[in-house]
């Protein structure tokens, strides 16, 4: 994800930023239309193309335009709005699922300090618990990334792995089995319940067993917010609106040439008018676009690296 310069100078570096920008796609598809509009008008002008002066033309009805412009303003600015809703929950689920993650681990660090057993045994439990909370994590991340990639099997979604506390803790057939798994996310999230249940019985984790409910039910609501986070990733927007909005956007700029060079006599001023109107509707369809999944390797999405990162540093 993209993070923004302050001050006055990061002011200007924001507009001439083009990494994560839709200025320029906006722009290839704005200026042919502006151009369009400015040779239409500059061919009125000189009488090669008829102006259409009399009062029952369509072209000079701004009732009928005025209507049609605000039925494409209305639907791409509902769809990035949705799409900005969608953004948000998927960042908020992911940071809920880090965070619910990190505090059960946490909890159960802490209720090791009422253990009765001998160090070494402890601090293995706390080193394997810290090494399967963090693979259970960048296995969550590289999941929610493998749903926006063509995917064809285990392999590739080493692709997207990210690292991981000392892997070389756990043995073998352990890594083996991880990298076979289809279901990565919930063959760790099993494993650290079992291990938690087996320490409780080693004596390990001493403490009452209704603060230990306490670390299944953050775990619990981590796994929620991963599944929270999934919706985002598996279900698209609705084909339908999107194709609805696309329609239109492209009628518009079908459209609106010929409107324009109608009503002002300028063909400057014409294109400067169509240009900033169509580079307005364009730019919001696609803020939409990216905004509608926050994950994934776009410029716009979350920097699951650096989410992992931070993760190990805590768990560290």
């Amino acid at each position: 994800m993209i993070r923004f310069p302050r001050g006055h100078c990061g002011f200007f570096k924001t507009l001439c930023q083009l990494k994560g920008s839709v200025f320029p796609k906006s722009f290839c598809i704005t200026f042919p239309c502006a151009v369009l509009t400015g040779v239409l008008r500059l061919l009125i002008n000189i009488g090669y193309v008829p102006s259409f002066e009399s009062h029952d033309s369509i072209l000079l009805d701004s009732q009928v335009w005025s209507g049609f412009s605000f039925l494409v303003g209305f639907l791409i600015v509902f769809r990035t709005s949705q799409a900005y809703t969608r953004f948000w929950d998927g960042c908020s689920a992911a940071h809920h699922m880090r965070s619910e993650w990190f505090d059960a681990c946490s909890a159960v660090v802490a209720f090791c300090k009422a253990s009765e057993q001998p160090a070494w045994k402890v601090t293995r439990f706390k080193n394997l618990l810290a090494r399967l909370t963090s693979m259970l994590h960048a296995a969550a991340l590289a999941e929610l990334e493998e749903l926006n990639h063509d995917v064809k099997g285990p392999d590739d979604i080493m692709a997207f792995s990210y690292d991981v506390i000392d892997p070389d803790g756990l043995d073998e057939d352990s890594l083996l089995t991880v990298k076979k798994s289809h279901d990565r996310v919930e063959l760790l999230f099993t494993w650290i319940q079992s291990l938690i249940v087996e320490n409780i019985d080693t004596g390990v984790l001493s403490i009452p067993a209704p603060l230990l409910t306490r670390v299944f039910q953050e775990l619990s609501n981590g796994m929620l917010a991963f599944q929270d986070a999934m919706k985002i990733t598996y279900f698209p927007f609705p084909f339908p609106y999107v194709q609805t909005c696309d329609s239109l956007l492209l009628m518009h700029w079908m459209i609106v040439p010929f409107v324009t060079s109608q009503w002002v006599v300028s063909p400057i001023w014409a294109s400067v008018f169509v240009f900033v109107q169509v580079f307005i509707v364009w730019s919001l369809n696609f803020i939409a676009i990216e905004m509608t999944n926050p994950f994934g390797t776009d410029a716009n999405d979350l920097d699951a690296a650096y989410m992992q990162g931070e993760m190990n540093r805590h768990l560290m």
